[in-house]
């Protein structure tokens, strides 16, 4: 990854509109102005370096577990079949182990509602995590070159093509219709997430 602080002055070189004589800085500085940037977080999460992987595992986890619920399920499906073979319908017997059945499927369904939400919990947890680097890498970026505004686009490295509608709706719905490409901080939040994980993991710095 590049240098952070030289990169932070090449930034804030193309942030900064130049100014010509002394009137000119007189008046900038007098003037309060509103710093925008752009972002586009759906490109970063797409190519985030560990995100898809950490969803992977979650998803594994899930497939594991799904598996168990449906040998629990069948488990329960066999008993409630053999229910009439092994008692009287109406009898004590019968009874007792049909309330018992009921009781396993009723602890059964919970547990499937649990795992959904311990599931989910796994995800936002990751989603919520990425999202908190992003916005810190973008308050540091904003602090340092004195943006005051980031408007978040999509789809950013998508190119318009009229066969593919999909492309077209995508550049449409944009709020943001053009912005100069020096005030884009997409690769430059991707390098700083990039650089994170690899100093997490004493890994080289994914490109």
């Amino acid at each position: 990854m590049r240098n952070w602080s030289l990169l932070t002055a090449i930034l804030v070189a193309g942030f900064v509109s130049p100014v010509v004589g002394q009137e000119g800085a007189a008046g900038a500085a007098a003037t309060s102005q509103i710093s925008i940037a752009v972002i586009d977080v759906g490109f970063i999460l797409k190519n985030h370096p560990t995100m898809k992987n950490d969803l992977d595992a979650i998803e594994a986890q899930m497939k594991q577990a799904d598996e168990e619920m449906t040998k629990r399920r069948n488990e329960i499906l066999k008993l409630m079949e053999q229910l009439k073979e092994r008692f009287q319908e109406g009898t004590a017997e019968y009874i007792k182990e049909e309330k018992r059945i009921a009781a396993m499927d009723t602890d059964f369904r919970l547990e499937i509602v649990n795992k959904r939400k311990e599931f989910d919990g796994k995800r936002a947890q990751v989603l919520s995590a990425i999202y908190s680097e992003i916005t810190s890498l973008v308050a540091y970026a904003s602090k340092s070159m004195g943006i005051q505004v980031v408007l978040r686009v999509n789809g950013t490295r998508e190119k318009l093509d009229p066969n593919k509608p999909e492309t077209v709706q995508l550049k449409l719905s944009q709020e943001v219709v053009h912005y100069a490409s020096n005030v884009d901080l997409t690769e430059w939040v991707l390098d700083g997430l990039k650089q994170r994980s690899a100093n997490r993991t004493g890994a080289a710095v994914p490109r």
